[in-house]
């Protein structure tokens, strides 16, 4: 199970596949809409993203937990890759985009994997899959629903942080 976040809120009681969209696209263009493009390029400490960098983690992530989506339904108890996110952030090239071109590309990645999680019905939510980060576990398509909509909202949490200029988290790690 998801836990409830006590950092940003998120609340898997209240969660359901269909939060999976492309309005959390809309959300986070809003949050950076009147942000300068520089407050979205920088860092706002070492080791905590830019509201971009977030950005560019939250499309792939929704790009990723599409393929899941299509590997549990057609593959009996497949096992998930790593993503290695934060590996991510320089092979994919983060900081090479600007922030509209990425909230492009979030805006279709939502809509992508919001698709491939509508298309779940009754005991479909329930096929059984292994996630390996951090630990090997097996979970459900359900779970995996409620988990990207997690991190879809910490990652709105998190940019929403920065943008107000509140920075990293209080210990001085990287929201989220």
């Amino acid at each position: 199970m998801v836990s409830a976040c006590e950092e940003c809120g998120f609340d898997p009681a209240l969660a359901h596949a269909a939060g999976i969209a492309p309005e959390l696209a809309g959300r986070f263009a809003a949050t950076v809409a009147t942000s300068a493009p520089d407050v979205l390029a920088r860092r706002p400490a070492p080791g905590v993203w830019s509201p971009t960098e977030y950005l560019a983690h939250v499309r792939d992530v929704l790009l990723v937990q599409r393929e899941r989506v299509v590997l549990a339904r057609v593959e009996e108890r497949p096992s998930f890759a790593r993503m290695y996110r934060d590996e991510r952030v320089a092979i994919c090239g983060y900081g090479a985009f600007g922030a509209p071109a990425v909230l492009q590309q979030l805006q279709m990645a939502g809509e992508l994997c919001a698709a491939a999680f509508a298309s779940i019905e009754g005991a479909a939510w329930q096929r059984r899959l292994v996630y390996n980060w951090p630990a090997p576990a097996e979970r459900d398509l359900a779970w995996l629903a409620r988990h990207t909509l997690h991190e879809g909202v910490h990652h709105l949490f998190d940019i929403e942080r920065i943008v107000s200029g509140a920075g990293s988290t209080p210990d001085g790690r990287q929201a989220g």
